[in-house]
């Protein structure tokens, strides 16, 4: 039980000390291809390019370093434990990602009505502008006015999932590794 709570805390760690630098960096990295400049939502190309292939890959590191601190015995717990507990932070995330989203269109709206400001929308080009009169860098008043797909919010977590249980199962060498163990061990033909 030890060792499945400290592949689970050991993997949780890797996966958020690897992730968030790199999730930071990365829309800086790709600079325009990051969001469409006309409607603020994140780009194809980077979810499918950048985002998906480096959660898959960070969640695999993760998942056979915490593979390799639960043991033999705990590893399969450890990890199932791990998937699900990204899954359910990533959903809870993104549920609460869209709701914020929801209500901040609304808030926005209102108070640039307020202000006089004319609300047009989809106007990523005018919001970013008045974050860089506030004082924020380009690249952060383009990553703050961004918007994630619905979609992606609901399927990286499952990414995640997957990249974890890839990773924890490559030290088992897989459904496959082990119905090759089994057969060698045998000697069958």
């Amino acid at each position: 039980m030890t060792r499945l709570i400290l592949g689970v805390f050991v993997g949780f760690f890797l996966m958020s000390v690897i992730t968030f630098p790199i999730g930071e960096m990365a829309p800086a990295m790709v600079g325009d291809r990051y969001a469409d400049a006309q409607t603020g939502m994140v780009t194809m190309w980077y979810i499918f390019v950048v985002q998906w292939p480096l959660a898959l890959m960070t969640s695999v590191v993760s998942g056979i370093v915490a593979a390799l601190v639960a043991g033999r015995e705990a590893r399969d717990s450890t990890i199932r434990t791990l998937a699900v507990i990204f899954i359910a932070i990533g959903l809870f995330s993104g549920v609460f990602t869209f709701v914020a989203d929801l209500r901040g269109d609304e808030s926005v709206a209102t108070m640039g009505q307020a202000a006089g400001e004319d609300i047009v929308e989809g106007e990523i080009a005018g919001q970013v502008a008045r974050a860089e009169a506030r004082g924020e860098t380009q690249a952060v008043a383009v990553e703050t006015v961004t918007k994630e797909p619905l979609w992606n919010l609901i399927s990286l977590p499952f990414v995640v999932g997957l990249g974890l249980v890839l990773g924890g199962g490559l030290l088992s060498g897989g459904p496959g590794g082990r119905n090759d163990a089994e057969i060698g061990s045998v000697g069958g033909s």
